[in-house]
């Protein structure tokens, strides 16, 4: 490409002067260009691209966008058909410590998504929540496992998922199959592996990060019989999951406690959220957990 330019400029030299020496030592730095054509070869490339560039557009590829939706609280919408695209919450804490609620529905998708978060926030720690014991809260343990995340799961979550973790699985599979095979074939090569950390679902779990509170707690059944939530009181930040709604109706009722959804959202909204992150569809304020509410009593 140098060399490309030097004939231009040799080309215009020629133009603007009739001096044989001016024609005669254009020439010679054309020669000398041309010399060094392998070191421009190498410099048009471009910069490489960084690491936070790379594992974006890995996650891109995988059909997996991140958002911000406020100082170090980002979502991470892994793409999936029907309605089902799920959201996956992730918060830098104020010791550097970054926690994860549920995860994508496959393996290698997770793996994308830690390295974004490794390449993007540098966090000193990473942990990771299951959120419930279907596909989108506890799939990407693989995952996580294999990129050295802590992983914590109630008792009620970690009984569910040993019992139904496999039959979930392909019938995740199947659901997403007919519209995207790849990410059926995805979830297909995913692997049921279970929390390292478990706690009792009625005692919930609280840690201390940097002098930042994040609690995870059970208000009580609703989209599944084991379904949490984690709280950033300081933030004003809920992951409700799949307990709360964002779509009209109640969505996939198969596993679900109609009984005490409604009392369970209340608890919930009783915690006074700002920011409200629902499984899937569009974060917003307490109305989601008002409308869910409403919905389950109405069914």
């Amino acid at each position: 490409m140098r060399g490309d330019a030097t004939r231009a400029e040799y080309s215009a030299e020629v133009v603007r002067s009739s001096s044989l020496f001016t024609v005669f030592a254009s020439a010679l730095l054309l020669l000398g260009a041309c010399a060094h054509a392998p070191e421009s070869t190498a410099s048009v490339a471009g910069p490489v691209p960084s690491a936070a560039q790379q594992t974006t557009a890995e996650l891109q590829r995988l059909g997996v966008v991140v958002r911000r939706l406020a100082p170090d609280v980002f979502v991470a919408i892994a793409d999936s058909p029907n309605h089902s695209a799920a959201n996956v919450l992730f918060v830098r804490a104020r010791d550097g410590s970054v926690v994860i609620c549920s995860s994508p529905y496959d393996t290698e998708a997770t793996r994308a998504l830690v390295r974004y978060v490794r390449a993007s926030l540098h966090p000193t720690r990473i942990l990771a929540i299951n959120t419930h014991f279907h596909v989108d809260g506890t799939a990407g343990n693989e995952g996580y496992a294999a990129e050295g995340v802590e992983t914590y799961a109630s008792d009620h979550t970690l009984a569910l998922q040993a019992a139904r973790g496999s039959s979930e699985l392909e019938g995740m599979a199947r659901y997403v199959e007919s519209d995207d095979r790849a990410l059926a074939a995805r979830i297909r090569a995913t692997h049921v592996v279970a929390a390292q950390h478990v706690f009792p679902e009625a005692e919930g779990l609280t840690f201390d990060l940097g002098g930042e509170t994040v609690r995870v707690l059970f208000v009580g059944g609703g989209h599944s019989v084991d379904n949490v939530v984690v709280h950033f009181p300081d933030r004003g930040v809920l992951f409700g999951g799949c307990m709360v709604r964002s779509y009209p109706g109640l969505g996939n009722t198969e596993d679900a406690d109609l009984e005490h959804w409604a009392a369970s959202v209340e608890a919930a909204l009783a915690l006074a959220p700002r920011l409200v992150i629902p499984g899937h569809g569009e974060p917003g304020g307490p109305e989601l957990l008002r409308a869910t509410a409403a919905a389950v009593r109405a069914r």
